[in-house]
C-alpha cells in the first residue's frame, strides 16, 4: 500500500513545519520567496506547478550542506508531523498489515526528510527523492541521485521498488490527493483519492474510483 504524504497522510503541507525545521539548524537562512503563499495555495487547492518547481530548485539550494544536519532537523520534527496524521490513517494501516501489505510511503519530498517520520509512525519503507551526496558522504552536491519523486517520476521509482520486493501493483493500493499522481493511481489495482484536488476528484469520480 502506497501513501502520499501531503494532504493525504498529513492534513495539509509538511513544507512549512520542514522549512521551520531547517531555518532553526541554520541551514536555510530565510524563507524563498512567495513560499507562504504557495503553502496556502496548496492547502487549498492541492499541488501546483510552482510548487513543484520550488521543489526541484530544492536539490539545488541544499549543495554544500551536511546530511547529517538535514536529519537531525527532520528527526527534531518527526513527531510534530506524526500529530497532523489524518484520523483515518491507523485504521487503514492496520487493515493492510491484517493483509500483509508492507507500508510505503511514496512522496516527493526528500528522503532525508521524511524518513524519520515514516519510521515513527511505523511504516515500512520510503519511496522519495534522494539528494545525491558528494565523496565525504556527507556533504550535498546540488544534484539528485536517482528520479525526481513525482508525477511519472515517482511512478517510476514505485515500478523499481515493486520489482525490486516482488509486488504485484495490479495487486497493490495508492492513496493521493494530487491528479499529478494520476500515473500511480492508473497503475496499482486499488486506487483511492483521498481529500482530492479538483482535478482528481473528477478524474476519480469518472473512473469510480473510492474518495
Amino acid at each position: 500500500a502506497f501513501f502520499d504524504l501531503d494532504r493525504t497522510l498529513l492534513r495539509g503541507a509538511s513544507g512549512p513545519v520542514f522549512s521551520e525545521a531547517l531555518r532553526a539548524a541554520g541551514l536555510v537562512s530565510r524563507s524563498m520567496p512567495g513560499e507562504r503563499l504557495l503553502y496556502e495555495l496548496f492547502n487549498r487547492y492541492g499541488e501546483l506547478l510552482p510548487s513543484m518547481a520550488l521543489a526541484r530548485q530544492a536539490a539545488r539550494l541544499a549543495a554544500g550542506h551536511s546530511r547529517a544536519a538535514l536529519c537531525a532537523a527532520a528527526e527534531s520534527v518527526a513527531e510534530q508531523l506524526v500529530g497532523q496524521v489524518q484520523p483515518f490513517a491507523e485504521s487503514v494501516f492496520e487493515q493492510h498489515r491484517d493483509q500483509g501489505r508492507p507500508l510505503v510511503l511514496a512522496t516527493t519530498t526528500p528522503y532525508d526528510l521524511v524518513k524519520p517520520f515514516a519510521d515513527l509512525l511505523g511504516l515500512d519503507d520510503v519511496i522519495a527523492t534522494r539528494y545525491a551526496v558528494g565523496d565525504d558522504g556527507d556533504t550535498y552536491t546540488g544534484g539528485l541521485d536517482g528520479p525526481f519523486t513525482w508525477s511519472t517520476g515517482k511512478l517510476a521509482a514505485v515500478k523499481t521498488w515493486a520489482a525490486g520486493h516482488d509486488v504485484d501493483l495490479a495487486e497493490s493500493y495508492a492513496y493521493s490527493d494530487s491528479v499529478y499522481d494520476a500515473p500511480l493511481l492508473n497503475a496499482v489495482g486499488h486506487p483511492f483519492a483521498v481529500n482530492p484536488d479538483p482535478r482528481l476528484r473528477v478524474l476519480a469520480v469518472a473512473a469510480r474510483w473510492p474518495v
